[in-house]
């Protein structure tokens, strides 16, 4: 009812058609001479509040109006009868978006073929072209002929008064509309001369049986804005809403393959507030997570480090006060999981870790969160939390291009702030994200080493030959890499490749100042066989030492650090000894 009350409005200013008008409501106009002189042309991007009280039926309609011919768009948010919609008006991209805010429902067709069109715009050969604020408003036009009547006051603003004669043609409707203008003296709230203050449009109109039917109908206009506060966040859809078939016009972010982040989730059902962090390398086939479980876990609320190996299939948690380990394969209805067939499961993709992977997303624009600029992408889906449930929408928040990380590498997938999903009836998250970097995790960031015990791991050492302590000093995260590297080549034989998660804690001694000496702990196989349809098949703790042991007597384990300079440091052959090298341990405290 409200748009064809609106309607009725703008299209009775339409231009005279040739007729039969009712000469009982008005014979038309003719400017006189001595007329004031009409008000200049409105501004091309402006927005206005506008009362319609439909007199003839006795109720009010509140309009609130945003007009952008700059950027070719319109939005109108109405209040009529305790209901609330908007229409967006988007000419650039040819669309038209109703939106129903009570119930969070929005339609979207081609705006050259909306009903609707007609108050805002033209449409030639499906193309929809954009009016001017003048012939939104239909007054001042050259084929509209307003007659000064006289000066009044109206909401106690003194103005001017035009007036004009129309007809409709299409449904016979003759009517009246006078325009009333703020005098050129009268100072606006805006500092804007000559705004429209109110219009009055009275008539009659033939129905369809012949029956003739009078309308009285008065619009007050009131805060006119020719520089709205809201211009940015007008033409937007509100959040939560999902537009289907709506065009995207900016394309989502593409997530790494690794990264990691801290998260606060806030569950809007039950009010809670909970902190997760996460490592995923899908490189790498590993995912870690830190978090205090919930009170049903069967874990109690202490805090938990999870290590998924899709590798073997293993999950690995460990309380992180007392150090307990337990080894099981992966849950299939974990968040990083996803199922192969009813047996199995793989790590997710980066793109299916965020939810990316199904559901069209579709850009909104920006809005302000966490004090933020962030660009706004919206989708909706019906597989979360179980395939085949209800609609669920996703919105992901990014920082806008003008912010930047405090990171030395230039981000992928930006930087994500925000992601709320809705899923009715079931529950509203909330996810803040903070300290996203996409820098690879260090491989001991995946310690699953309190899963072994003593007969599960063996300690070794070896020497590299050559003076390189100055140079390892600089470099200790590198090196340790450096190292990582051939140790996991060499215990890689038999077609099974050695898991760098079996190799941890390396560490660095030296012998007066020539041979470095490493160690570190080797662990065992997986305890378990996984739930990955092709678990890697592991050598046993001996056939691994063995190998690494052959590497190094063969002069064929050799650590190659770039610093800056490719540099080779070559195993010392029959070096490897069981056990630590116990003097002057050097670790990361010993280069600061």
């Amino acid at each position: 009812m409200k748009d064809k009350i609106f309607a009725l409005f703008l299209s009775t200013c339409l231009t005279y058609i040739a007729g039969q008008p009712d000469p009982s409501v008005c014979v038309g106009q003719t400017p006189g001479p001595n007329d004031p002189q009409l008000p200049p042309s409105l501004p091309s991007v402006f927005e206005v509040h506008v009362e319609a009280n439909i007199k003839n039926r006795n109720y009010t309609s509140e309009y609130h109006i945003w007009y952008d011919q700059v950027h070719n768009q319109v939005a109108t948010r109405v209040d009529n009868g305790g209901n609330k919609s908007e229409d967006l008006y988007r000419f650039d991209t040819n669309e038209f978006y109703h939106v129903d805010r009570d119930n969070g429902v929005c339609i979207v067709q081609p705006l050259s073929k909306s009903p609707q069109l007609f108050l805002f715009g033209t449409v030639t050969s499906d193309i929809a072209t954009m009016k001017t604020p003048n012939q939104f408003l239909h007054f001042n036009e050259a084929d509209i002929h307003q007659k000064w009547i006289n000066q009044t006051v109206v909401r106690g603003i003194t103005c001017n008064l035009w007036r004009s004669c129309l007809y409709w043609e299409n449904t016979k409707t003759t009517m009246v509309v006078d325009w009333y203008f703020s005098v050129p003296v009268w100072t606006t709230s805006r500092l804007s001369p000559q705004l429209p203050v109110r219009a009055h449009v009275y008539g009659s109109t033939v129905m369809p049986k012949g029956t003739t039917r009078l309308f009285d109908h008065m619009y007050e206009f009131s805060d006119f804005n020719p520089k709205p506060d809201s211009h940015d966040t007008a033409y937007q859809t509100p959040a939560g809403v999902y537009c289907q078939g709506a065009k995207n016009i900016k394309p989502l972010p593409t997530p790494s393959s690794t990264f990691h982040f801290s998260s606060e989730i806030i569950a809007d059902t039950d009010k809670t507030v909970s902190v997760i962090k996460e490592w995923y390398d899908r490189d790498l086939n590993l995912i870690r997570y830190d978090y205090i479980p919930t009170a049903d876990s069967g874990y109690g609320l202490v805090p938990l480090t999870q290590v998924h190996d899709f590798t073997t299939g293993v999950a690995y948690i460990t309380d992180a006060s007392r150090g307990n380990c337990t080894a099981k394969p992966i849950s299939n209805s974990g968040f990083d999981a996803k199922n192969v067939d009813p047996s199995h499961v793989r790590i997710r993709t980066s793109n299916e870790f965020f939810y990316l992977d199904k559901g069209t997303y579709i850009y909104e624009g920006q809005r302000q969160v966490r004090g933020i600029t962030s660009d706004v992408w919206i989708a909706q889906r019906n597989d979360w939390p179980i395939p085949g449930a209800g609609n669920s929408t996703w919105e992901w928040y990014f920082a806008s291009a003008n912010y930047s990380a405090n990171q030395q590498q230039t981000l992928t997938f930006g930087i994500p702030v925000r992601m709320v999903l809705d899923a009715p009836g079931l529950e509203k998250y909330i996810y803040n994200i903070f300290d996203y970097s996409e820098k690879r995790p260090m491989i001991w960031s995946y310690d699953i080493s309190n899963c072994f015990n003593y007969t599960e791991r063996r300690d070794f050492s070896f020497k590299l030959q050559g003076s390189f302590r100055d140079l390892v000093y600089g470099n200790m995260e590198l090196f340790r890499y450096a190292v990582l590297r051939p140790i996991v080549h060499a215990g890689s034989t038999n077609s099974l490749t050695l898991s760098a998660l079996r190799v941890y804690n390396i560490q660095i001694d030296y012998q007066d100042d020539n041979d470095i000496i490493v160690q570190f702990t080797l662990l065992d196989k997986a305890p378990l066989v996984g739930d990955v349809s092709n678990p890697m098949q592991e050598n046993s703790l001996d056939v691994v030492a063995k190998s690494i042991s052959d590497a190094i007597n063969s002069g064929q384990l050799i650590v190659q650090l770039q610093a800056p300079k490719m540099v080779s440091l070559v195993a010392k052959p029959y070096s490897l000894s069981p056990g630590h090298y116990h003097r002057q341990i050097i670790d990361n405290r010993s280069f600061r």
